[in-house]
């Protein structure tokens, strides 16, 4: 479809022109005319079909318009049954609708200047109609339904590509004006057709075998009859009918020539009323030209105001997106240094777990010194454990104070640290109150409860190990880090600001690094400590408790040394003054040990070999990757999901570190929705409330 076929939105003048118009002709008073002529319009409203069917309206004026069609959607030409001037000249029409014959009451039919390609059959049906222009078209013929326009009396057809009259345009005794291109016309010749409307009319006549007759004898009964009664010719013509009625035409043509005078009065008195009505159409047109001026003015002056508004609020909001950058820059600066500070942190960290490390390899060196002694070397033993224990307080002591010295750097773990470190200072404390005591004394009780400290202080590692907290604290630090580092990012991206892209991948590759090479010395700090709390317990005990589900006895047994045989001595109160409270674990216990040592009496290859070792703490299995939310005194906003946008994101994708999806969302992915990386781990985020 060319360019100018397609439609287009009107403008703000031609909108109020065409309201204008409707509420003018719905006025009470208003005349038989509705005019939207000049609307830029694509298609007839709905409303103005509307408007001519209950207002019964005569003359559609549609002129300078846009239309490609005359009939829009769910619309119908039974709703302009009243019109009888239709005027859709400089137009974009390229047909005429197939019904348009019934429009009957139709008398002016204006077209000129469109892109007409033919006319509908239907045309004929118009038998009223008496002006016909479809000049400027792209007609190449014409139906030969016109012979059937009994009223016709102006025919222009100037402007297309016609080269043929049809010869039923013969029966059209009324038509008195017909204009044509004459120089591109074939039938009739050219020079019939420069002789005039009648040369050319007696032409069709004579190659239709008719008689011409001059207009004026059928103008007056067409006149007369307005449209109540159809002129109807045979088609053969009015030849036959004037030989029926050649006895009554005399008397006739006498009442003809008073009817045509009397006609002739009617029509000045029509014609000033005519000229009366244009005058009062001019003084109309000239008062809406005045309201149009003043409706403009009003225009331009809100629009003035709108456009200091708008340029106010683009001047506020320029300044509110500067404030955002610069806070936006603060904010990563800050999270920079933290960044830094991180990694110092994790550096000291190293140094200091290295230094635990030695001491702790110290301390198993002095324990392992300490079990192969005898009792011929008791003395001897009894200094070396002495001197032992004296070494391991003071480096204990220096532990402390380094720990406490970190701990004051650090301020936000001295609340995770707080609890147990308050349970080594009572430990320590009364280590040193022992030590003021007589020194025989103190040598002695250290001796006696030399074991139970052992085994208390294997579960106070399981339990408060100082460097498996330092490992969580600093994960919980990285996947703040990481989650607001991916909301800052997504925020750069809503703002369209990317200056700093590449610093904050570099420190999100950074962070995750440290975060693969935290997590994997947490699960080498744990099979350090399963491998500490390993000791003389007998496997086929370890699995006893674990079927009943009692491994958290396990410390327990450990700590009393408790082993089949001498758990088959015991009742169930032992048990009970050992720690086991439930009655009903007693007796299951006590009855399974029994079996164990009847099918071991039996089969002897059953029974455990002495040497065998289990650890006391029951193992438990790995710890899920699924680091504690960051502190609380960090105040890390919330992250929706950037798949569903509705959950808060829970997960830390791996090498990538982006942390922008909730767990249901991420199960199906493969990559990072972010950077579309593969998604080598899944971390999960615990934020506690």
């Amino acid at each position: 479809m060319p360019l100018f076929f397609r439609k287009r939105k009107p403008s703000e003048e031609a909108r109020k022109r065409l309201e204008y118009q409707m509420c003018l002709a719905k006025e009470a008073g208003a005349d038989d005319i509705l005019d939207i002529s000049k609307c830029e319009l694509s298609e007839i409203p709905f409303g103005a079909f509307a408007t001519c069917k209950v207002l019964q309206k005569k003359v559609l004026i549609v002129h300078t318009n846009h239309l490609t069609s005359l009939l829009p959607k769910s619309c119908s030409l039974l709703s302009l049954a009243t019109i009888k001037v239709l005027d859709l000249h400089d137009n974009q029409l390229t047909a005429l609708p197939d019904d348009l014959g019934q429009l009957t009451a139709l008398q002016v039919l204006n077209v000129e200047r469109n892109q007409l390609m033919q006319l509908p059959r239907s045309i004929g049906n118009l038998t009223q109609l008496q002006t016909l222009n479809v000049k400027d078209n792209k007609l190449k013929e014409l139906p030969d339904t016109l012979g059937e326009l009994r009223s016709l009396r102006t025919l222009n057809i100037s402007g297309n590509e016609i080269q043929r009259l049809p010869q039923m345009l013969a029966h059209i005794r009324t038509l008195e004006m017909l204009s044509l291109d004459a120089s591109a016309m074939v039938y009739p010749p050219r020079e019939v057709c420069g002789a005039g409307t009648a040369a050319i009319l007696q032409f069709l006549c004579k190659e239709s075998g008719l008689e011409y007759y001059p207009p004026s004898q059928y103008l007056l009964p067409v006149l007369e009859q307005d449209g109540t009664e159809n002129s109807r010719d045979s088609p053969d013509g009015p030849t036959d009918r004037f030989s029926r009625e050649e006895l009554e035409w005399q008397n006739r043509f006498s009442d003809y020539e008073k009817r045509k005078e009397q006609k002739m009065l009617e029509k000045l008195e029509f014609e000033r009323r005519l000229e009366l009505g244009q005058r009062e159409h001019a003084q109309l047109l000239q008062q809406s030209s005045s309201q149009k001026d003043e409706i403009l003015q009003t225009v331009k002056e809100e629009q003035s105001r709108l456009e200091q508004g708008l340029s106010e609020h683009q001047r506020h909001l320029d300044a509110e997106r500067q404030r955002l950058q610069e806070q936006l820059k603060q904010t990563e600066q800050n999270i920079s240094s933290r960044i830094q500070k991180l990694l110092q942190d994790n550096r000291r960290q190293k140094k200091s777990s290295e230094i635990l490390k030695s001491l702790e390899n110290e301390r198993i060196r002095m324990e392992q010194l300490m079990s192969i002694t005898q009792e011929e070397t008791e003395n001897l033993r009894r200094r070396d454990v002495a001197s032992a224990m004296q070494q391991m307080l003071t480096e204990s002591c220096k532990n402390r104070l380094i720990q406490m010295a970190y701990e004051s750097q650090r301020q936000n773990l001295v609340q995770q640290a707080c609890s147990s470190m308050a349970e080594m200072d009572e430990r320590f404390q009364q280590i040193l109150s022992w030590q003021q005591m007589d020194q025989n004394k103190a040598i002695s009780q250290i001796l006696q409860e030399s074991a139970m400290q052992k085994a208390a202080f294997e579960a106070l590692q399981v339990k408060k190990d100082l460097m498996h907290r330092q490992i969580r604290g600093q994960i919980k630090l990285i996947e703040t880090e990481l989650l607001q580092l991916t909301q800052l990012e997504l925020k750069r991206k809503s703002l369209d600001t990317e200056s700093l892209q590449e610093m904050i991948s570099e420190q999100r590759w950074a962070l995750s690094s440290l975060l693969q090479q935290l997590l994997k010395e947490k699960q080498q700090r744990e099979e350090e400590l399963r491998e500490i709390l390993e000791e003389g317990m007998e496997r086929q005990l370890v699995a006893l408790l674990e079927e009943l589900s009692a491994e958290h006895y396990l410390p327990i047994f450990a700590h009393h040394r408790l082993s089949l045989d001498l758990l088959s001595q015991m009742s169930p109160g032992d048990l009970a003054k050992v720690g086991v409270s439930e009655a009903g674990l007693q007796h299951e216990i006590l009855r399974r040990v029994q079996e164990l040592l009847d099918a071991a009496r039996i089969q002897p290859e059953l029974k455990p070999p002495m040497g065998e070792v289990t650890p006391t703490a029951p193992q438990e299995p790995p710890e899920s990757v699924r680091p504690s939310a960051p502190p609380a005194e960090l105040e890390v906003q919330a992250s929706e999901c950037v798949v569903c946008l509705e959950r808060e994101a829970q997960m830390i994708f791996l090498n990538c570190g982006h942390v922008c999806c909730c767990q249901q969302c991420c199960q199906p992915l493969r990559t990072c929705p972010l950077c579309r990386q593969d998604i080598a781990q899944r971390l999960r985020i615990y934020h506690s409330s």
